[in-house]
């Protein structure tokens, strides 16, 4: 139980990193002049992201590498982003959002939901190489372009939302102690995970893989509260943000970084089943954008139950 107590720990420890980070760094990119809105929406589509990007380069820097574990975690930070944290903030309050971004946004996410499919195909005789981690970035650059150009044209108050999510009160030396705090915690919940992977992984008997994708639950805990707090505030723009960033961001740059740092191995059975579920969460997203950006509850409902029924997918799998 001491190897799974310290994972845990190192699971807990770049939730808390993560956004203490990005918080202190966005205050930090504020301070030198940059548009508040620029600052927001990088800090709100990029860093859920953080503790997911350090997780799945601490699986493949460490000796052996273990590349399942970061492809688990990649699968199942995208199905969370969607399931867990937009089914959360809507159930905690109907999410009707205007930011015309997200109507590029929402086709952006599938199609890098497919590229990823398709470049994986081949797994595990062809793992994801450095060359189709070139193709991931590449696309990631044409999102990203998409993005800011959709953006431009936003309204003012869809800007201010994106702007008040950078904590310009904070004094600047509070904001770097903070930076600094959160990398220190990212560096400890690497080292943590690095250390006690294996160990963890004999006594649950637990698959590497489906250890990433359950563990994507914890990574995903500071966005699920994040987005709860912006829909009960009534800031629907920002939760979507929160959502449809992140998965555009988490397949094509960090599966971008992640397999040109190492080449990834995709097992069949993913191929097969669990990336086709995943393509599924998002396309969960086409009813979004053609009801007018809006989730009621229901929705948010029937997004936490898939999501739920998914990780016991996960779960049941370790038995078998």
């Amino acid at each position: 139980m001491e190897h799974v107590a310290l994972f845990i720990a190192g699971l807990g420890l770049l939730a808390v990193g993560a956004p203490m980070l990005v918080f202190g760094a966005a205050r930090l990119d504020r301070a030198t002049g940059r548009s508040p809105f620029a600052v927001g929406a990088i800090a709100v589509c990029f860093g859920p992201c953080v503790a997911g990007l350090a997780f799945d380069l601490v699986a493949v820097l460490r000796q052996p590498p273990v590349t399942r574990l970061a492809v688990g975690h990649i699968i199942g930070s995208n199905v969370a982003s969607i399931g867990l944290v937009l089914g959360a903030a809507a159930l905690a309050r109907p999410i009707a959002a205007t930011a015309r971004l997200f109507y590029v946004a929402v086709p952006l996410a599938i199609g890098a939901s497919l590229l990823f499919w398709f470049l994986g195909r081949n797994g595990p005789d062809v793992p994801l190489s450095r060359v189709d981690a070139g193709f991931l970035l590449g696309a990631g650059a044409v999102a990203l372009g998409l993005l800011v150009s959709a953006a431009r044209g936003e309204p003012a108050e869809v800007k201010a939302e994106f702007a008040s999510c950078v904590p310009e009160r904070i004094p600047v030396w509070a904001a770097a102690v903070l930076a600094l705090a959160g990398a220190a915690a990212l560096v400890g919940g690497g080292y943590l995970i690095a250390k006690e992977l294996l160990g963890t992984a004999n006594h649950l008997k637990a698959p590497s893989f489906v250890l990433g994708t359950v563990g994507a639950f914890v990574t995903a805990l500071p966005t699920v509260v994040v987005a709860v707090i912006a829909a009960r505030r009534g800031r629907p723009d920002l939760v979507l943000g929160v959502v449809v960033g992140p998965v555009i961001f988490n397949l094509l740059f960090t599966a971008g970084l992640v397999a040109m740092t190492h080449p990834l191995v995709v097992d069949r059975r993913v191929i097969l089943e669990v990336i086709p579920v995943m393509a599924l969460f998002a396309l969960l997203l086409l009813p979004v954008r053609f009801n007018g950006l809006k989730v009621p509850r229901w929705e948010g409902t029937l997004l936490l139950a898939a999501y739920v029924g998914f990780v016991a997918w996960q779960v049941a799998a370790v038995a078998r």
